[in-house]
């Protein structure tokens, strides 16, 4: 299983003007660095996620006012942001970034002027999963994903893939020695694309009842959870019809084939 960590920065500011009959006191600029991090989990053969969720919403960590007198003096300016920034170990290529655009809203300011900057920074750490890994072993990483998220009913991890694989036995997907092989990457990627969506609050209005219960893990979905209808109707979480379909063709209900819907 191989592991990229990828850092990204999104840069906003904008020019203020102060009404200074408002407010007598000379205006500072402000910047307010952001941090979050992701988590997605890949095939190496695929550009649609087994799994993507934020590990860290976004938290401020660092929210810093400029005194006025600074912005109309380029030197102090790069330096007072320099020392600011330098304590939170961005990555460098980063810092000069930050500085430049609060230099070019800084450029020709007049006593009435300042500005305000958000710098977002997103961690992403990308786990790729080769197509030919070990089946036990994608069981494995997705239950302890689920443990460390307080999403499973055990934090057993050899009694969770134990009782899911179980439970796949009990459609077939185990039970005997079979020559079929898993649907294609194209054909996964067309269902996620035409049949996925996100669960909302309200079961109703898309296309199953109350108390819907995916057949895999027989769990109901909750708010915020991916989905996918197959075209014969039936639908499962993401997560859980995904590493079937890369060992089995089929619905695990009616057994109608991927690439024939």
């Amino acid at each position: 299983m191989a592991t990229s960590n990828i850092t990204s920065l999104n840069l906003a500011g904008n020019k203020l003007y102060c009404n200074y009959h408002h407010h007598p006191v000379l205006p500072m600029a402000t910047l307010q660095v952001l941090y979050s991090a992701r988590y997605q989990k890949l095939r190496s053969d695929s550009l649609v996620p087994l799994e993507d969720h934020v590990t860290i919403f976004p938290t401020p960590v660092l929210w810093l006012q400029i005194p006025h007198q600074f912005l109309l003096h380029p030197p102090s300016h790069h330096a007072y942001l320099t020392a600011a920034l330098s304590s939170l170990n961005l990555p460098p290529q980063f810092v000069p970034i930050i500085i430049s655009l609060a230099l070019n809203l800084a450029t020709n300011a007049n006593s009435l002027e300042c500005y305000s900057i958000v710098a977002r920074l997103e961690y992403l750490r990308i786990e790729q999963i080769d197509q030919t890994n070990d089946y036990d072993e994608i069981l494995r990483a997705q239950f302890r994903d689920m443990v460390d998220a307080g999403m499973a009913p055990s934090d057993d991890i050899d009694y969770l893939v134990a009782d899911f694989m179980n439970l796949l036995d009990g459609f077939g997907l185990e039970s005997a020695p079979s020559t079929e092989e898993g649907a294609s990457t194209s054909a996964i990627d067309k269902l996620v694309r035409k049949g996925g969506f996100v669960a909302c609050s309200s079961q109703e209005g898309q296309g199953f009842d109350v108390g819907f219960t995916c057949s895999v893990c027989l769990e109901e979905p909750k708010a915020g959870d991916k989905l996918i209808r197959m075209n014969c109707s039936h639908m499962y979480h993401q997560s859980c019809l995904l590493p079937w379909l890369q060992k089995r063709n089929t619905c695990p209900n009616c057994r109608c084939k991927l690439d024939e819907q």
